[in-house]
């Protein structure tokens, strides 16, 4: 029935698959499906998790027997992954593409086989770098960049170009490795406690909503306004397959009418709600400054601003990494753009042009997983914290790892 699930969901995603075509790719019964899934989503977290410890394991096991330094083991770890990814197509596009779609259990479970990668990524990092190790949340966004060229190797789909994109991946690792990586760890974990202690002493002011309710995102506006937002808000809520145009309506407090002016349907206004959350986040990503010298605190502060934003509208960040996927091919394609977007505004007018030809793509990547493993984590209001360690991932393409560790620890006194 894993085999089933792998090929269903390859003819026809996660949403259209149903326990009706499995049964039928398996040759089994209904019967006989239910006694071992409770439903389709069941079955597909099932088969995600037998995908990932197969693929857990051959990584491992090319990692361990790889003779050498860590950057060899490395490399041939990110050998083994891309060629089993242009090898097992229909199985890594469940795992990889497909899984978000399957909403907050899976995100999870994306995240547990992510914390493996990053456990590897670590070792062998503070193998081949006498200065240390680098900072937890760093090791996770190169992961998250990682993830990014694991998602181009299956968009390629061809076993030549495999072994391009696994020295495309090792050479976006070792790009971060900086001898301050002490220092950086150190300053920006005390940096973090300190934010964190502040937060806690913070008195709560009476205007505002708690965290995650539909309340903190109505703002005074035009029925329009209203609506995109508690489109969001309603969808995070009940999930976007249950949502409909009379709860959108009722939970703005705007009239059926009103909202049927505007929009066909449930679709049409979700699609406009997600335009408009995409042009909020891209004006705080806006370009920095085009002065060689100016350019890396920009970005740094772009990315303050960036992550400080989602950190106090979960609803937006909940959208992001896991309502989008829900709401069908074109939802996703919007919520793909916009993070290469953001990463390619954060980027230009960098002083120098990287050759790392994970330099955007990798950026895109590193900021989607780590809002992913917040929101999976349930630690939205903590993303602000991250600002410095991602300012790191985004600087060292361009200004060398030196000078990117020196602008963060800097900025961050």
């Amino acid at each position: 029935m894993h085999g089933a699930m792998i090929e269903a969901v390859a003819s026809s995603g996660y949403e259209r698959t149903s326990v009706k075509q499995v049964v039928g790719l398996a040759g089994v019964s209904r019967r006989a499906f239910y006694e071992q899934f409770a439903n389709k989503k069941d079955c597909f977290l099932a088969t995600f998790d037998v995908i990932a410890a197969r693929g857990a394991g051959r990584v491992s096991a090319a990692y361990a027997a790889a003779g050498g330094d860590g950057q060899e083991r490395m490399h041939a770890a990110f050998g083994e992954l891309t060629a089993a990814i242009s090898a097992n197509q229909k199985s890594a596009h469940l795992a990889i593409v497909e899984a978000p779609k399957a909403g907050a259990p899976a995100l999870l479970r994306l995240r547990r086989a992510s914390a493996t990668f990053e456990h590897m990524l670590c070792e062998s990092l503070g193998a081949t770098s006498p200065a240390g190790v680098l900072p937890a949340p760093v090791i996770r966004a190169i992961a998250g960049g990682l993830h990014a060229a694991m998602c181009r190797c299956l968009a390629e789909g061809s076993p030549e170009t495999a072994p391009q994109v696994a020295s495309e991946m090792l050479r976006w690792t070792l790009l971060f490795q900086t001898p301050a990586a002490r220092r950086l760890a150190e300053r920006l974990s005390e940096r973090a406690r300190h934010a964190l202690m502040q937060g806690r002493k913070a008195p709560a002011r009476e205007s505002s909503a708690p965290l995650g309710s539909r309340a903190s995102l109505a703002t005074p506006g035009d029925d329009r306004e209203r609506l995109l937002e508690h489109a969001l808000s309603t969808a995070v809520e009940v999930g976007y397959r249950e949502l409909s145009a009379p709860q959108i309506a009722d939970s703005a407090g705007v009239s059926i009418d009103s909202f049927f002016e505007q929009f066909d349907g449930k679709q049409e206004c979700y699609l406009a709600a997600l335009r408009m959350l995409g042009e909020r986040l891209l004006c705080l990503a806006s370009e920095p400054p085009a002065s060689a010298d100016g350019w890396p605190r920009a970005v740094r502060a772009r990315i303050c601003q960036l992550l400080g934003y989602l950190a106090e509208r979960p609803i937006y960040a909940q959208t992001i990494a896991e309502g989008a996927f829900a709401a069908g091919p074109e939802a996703i394609d919007q919520n793909v753009w916009l993070a290469g977007a953001i990463a390619q505004r954060l980027t230009d007018g960098a002083p120098v042009v990287s050759d790392g030809a994970l330099a955007v793509q990798g950026v895109a990547g590193a900021l989607s997983h780590t809002i992913r493993c917040q929101v999976a984590s349930g630690q939205i209001q903590l993303l602000s914290v991250l600002a410095d360690y991602l300012s790191y991932i985004v600087l060292a393409p361009f200004v060398g790892s030196e000078d990117a560790a020196r602008v963060v620890i800097e900025e961050a006194k």
